[in-house]
């Protein structure tokens, strides 16, 4: 047993530190350690009145963020489409509701890096890259 007068070495007190688990990086941290949030005004100036292509996996989207809030969505060479809503929220985040989301709102955090810009959930994880940002409704 050790005297409790005894002092601990720092040696001992770093290898105490590093055993201690370490919390995996979430894919959002990676992201903003390379890259640079969006503001909620840069949001608007890429979205508001704008197609936005964007892809998930091996699947593209186009979605419409009408300046009356109005989202409208469809899958490239599928068939799906849904219509919803959108607002630009004033901690930086674009917070959007479709038919499957039964009213509630998902807020998502855009983070520009590598001449793409990223959209992440609440959790950390990338939803979709947002390839293009076109003028007017493109659907």
């Amino acid at each position: 047993m050790r005297n409790p007068k005894t002092p601990i070495s720092s040696a001992a007190v770093l290898c105490a530190i590093l055993a201690l688990p370490v919390a995996a990086e979430t894919p959002l941290e990676a992201a903003l350690a390379e890259g640079q949030q969006l503001t909620a005004d840069e949001i608007a100036a890429r979205i508001v009145d704008h197609t936005v292509t964007a892809r998930a996996g091996d699947r593209t989207f186009l979605f419409y963020y009408g300046d009356d809030n109005t989202l409208t969505g469809r899958m490239v060479g599928e068939d799906w489409s849904d219509t919803g809503y959108y607002a630009i929220s004033d901690s930086d985040e674009v917070c959007l509701s479709m038919t499957p989301d039964d009213g509630r709102l998902r807020c998502m955090r855009l983070i520009a890096r590598e001449g793409i810009v990223q959209k992440f959930n609440a959790a950390g994880e990338l939803t979709f890259e947002l390839l293009s940002f076109e003028p007017g409704n493109r659907l």
